[in-house]
């Protein structure tokens, strides 16, 4: 069972994950405007949406190998200050063409910096708690990925439509900045969850023994895939409404929070089901496994019928069917890949499946950029369905069952 006070902290870390994903998104929230301001083609709004990533990647293995070896609680508020003053500097981005980019540029690869910490800090908690309870514990991780954006894309329309795109971001920044005061006073939930005052069960795993292990790169693979997706719909679902279907920015703001809303909706009973179903005696890997299938089933074909979806019912429709799919995904990536490292290794292994995973990031909007440039949204839906769909193909191949790895005789 977790205590109060370790219970408390997962929930802080969850609504870091949530303001962590609220000040990434706005860049997307914004991004009619942005494009609009900057003189921006696809291609290159894609670069301002991927240079976010070139810091963030790197620096989630190193906060993965951090969170192994130095206070969680300090290592968080070090990253989540940083973010929080490079999201307010945003709002005070002038208005000439070369310059405003460059510091766009610039701003979202310090906040990449900072953000790199959340997911290994909050995975190093949540990996001591015990096996009947992870999955639902996950929610603070995969629940915040969700609630982010849904909450940045309807306050951000709303703060959009009253003020401007640069008064938003100082706002979410702002709002981000409040978060240390209960995190830098919940220090015993989080030095429990370091099991400060009780030895480690084991030593941590050797990086280079982690590396080695077939199931990581599975899981990985799997993580780029997941994130990819999420990518998309994050940086291209908005413009798509906007720029393709000639939605107005609250209108656009309400049928994306369709997706966010399915996805935690689809991720909260996801995880209520498996956690139920182990207590019960249930086999975890056969549920994480049955799970992880259906909902990518039903995320690949909501991303394959969107593009050609006419009329408000039915877009909401095909839009709720792929956000619920999707969302047990990103809560199963965490969990999995916890549940394979174990509690001493969970910080560096998930920190470097996250760091790897989030290559996508790099990658993703570039060439969703390039796509829509070339052929239009269309073919984009599609080439996003087949990288989740390939990526969970090759997992289920590698990966039979979802177990700890035996470090000793690895």
């Amino acid at each position: 069972m977790m205590s109060a006070q370790l219970r408390w902290a997962i929930v802080l870390i969850g609504a870091a994950i949530a303001l962590n994903y609220i000040d990434r998104g706005a860049v997307s929230v914004a991004a009619p405007l942005i494009k609009d301001d900057f003189a921006l083609t696809n291609e290159r709004y894609g670069v301002i949406v991927s240079s976010f990533y070139w810091t963030y990647v790197p620096a989630l293995a190193l906060a993965g190998w951090l969170a192994d070896r130095m206070s969680v609680r300090l290592l968080m508020a070090a990253g989540v200050a940083t973010w929080a003053i490079a999201t307010i500097g945003m709002g005070f981005i002038g208005t000439g063409a070369a310059g405003g980019v460059t510091a766009l540029l610039m701003l979202r690869l310090l906040m990449g910096l900072g953000e790199g910490v959340a997911f290994p800090c909050g995975s190093k908690l949540i990996a001591r708690v015990p096996e009947g309870a992870r999955s639902l514990a996950n929610i603070s991780l995969s629940g915040g990925l969700a609630l982010g954006p849904l909450i940045g894309t309807l306050a951000g329309g709303a703060m959009m439509e009253l003020w401007g795109w640069r008064e938003m971001f100082i706002v979410f920044g702002a709002v981000t900045l409040v978060w240390l005061v209960p995190w830098w006073l919940a220090r015993r939930g989080i030095e429990e969850g370091e099991g400060r005052g009780a030895p480690e069960p084991e030593a941590a795993a050797p990086l280079a023994l982690v590396l080695r292990q077939p199931s990581f790169w599975a899981i990985t693979l799997l993580h780029i895939a997941g994130t990819f997706a999420l990518y998309f719909i994050v940086g291209w679902l908005p413009l798509w409404l906007v720029k393709a279907r000639g939605f107005s920015i609250i209108d656009m703001s309400l049928l994306t929070s369709v997706f966010y809303i399915a996805q935690i909706i689809g991720g909260t009973v996801g995880a209520w089901a498996i956690d139920r179903a182990i207590r019960a005696g249930g086999d975890g890997s056969a549920w994480r496994r049955r799970m992880l299938f259906g909902s990518v089933a039903a995320c690949v074909i909501g991303l394959v019928l969107l593009p050609g979806i006419q009329g408000w019912p039915m877009l909401v429709t095909v839009i709720a069917l792929t956000g619920f799919g999707y969302g047990p995904v990103p809560n199963l990536l965490f969990v999995i890949g916890q549940t394979m490292a174990g509690a001493a290794s969970a910080g560096r292994w998930v920190g470097v499946q996250t760091s790897l995973g989030n290559l996508s990031g790099i990658v993703g909007p570039v060439l969703t950029g390039i796509i829509v440039d070339a052929a239009g949204y269309r073919p984009a839906f599609i080439v996003t369905a087949a990288v989740v769909g390939t990526g969970t193909l090759v997992f289920a191949l590698v990966v039979r069952r979802i177990e700890p790895v035996r470090w000793a005789r690895a």
